[in-house]
């Protein structure tokens, strides 16, 4: 079930437990063992890092997780929400007509 509001939520227990933080799109350090379990809203990636500033061991998730598992739990010290980038080019062949700058 993705998050009520926001495109994250941090839960500071397995299960989806425990405090709870809500994430827009951004960079954030959410503190030590504050990452247990997480949900994630469509379309939106969360990768979490096992030092901040995003560096470390990572891992990237994009369903809700009730474990991140041993690697991660409780060591998870910056995360980053972000929106997967699109592998089309918008207006590409739209309507099954070429672009005006398409070569005949």
């Amino acid at each position: 079930m993705p998050p009520n509001s926001g495109k994250v939520q941090l839960f500071a227990e397995r299960d989806y437990r425990g405090a709870v933080t809500t994430l827009e799109q951004g960079i954030y350090q959410p503190g030590a063992d504050a990452v247990s379990s997480l949900k994630v809203a469509p379309g939106y990636a969360l990768t979490v890092y096992s030092s901040n500033n995003c560096l470390g061991a990572s891992a990237t998730f994009t369903t809700d997780t009730p474990d991140v598992g041993d690697t991660f739990h409780d060591v998870i010290r910056s995360v980053e929400v972000s929106a997967p980038e699109s592998t089309s080019a918008p207006g590409w062949f739209d309507e099954g007509a070429p672009p005006d700058w398409f070569e005949k």
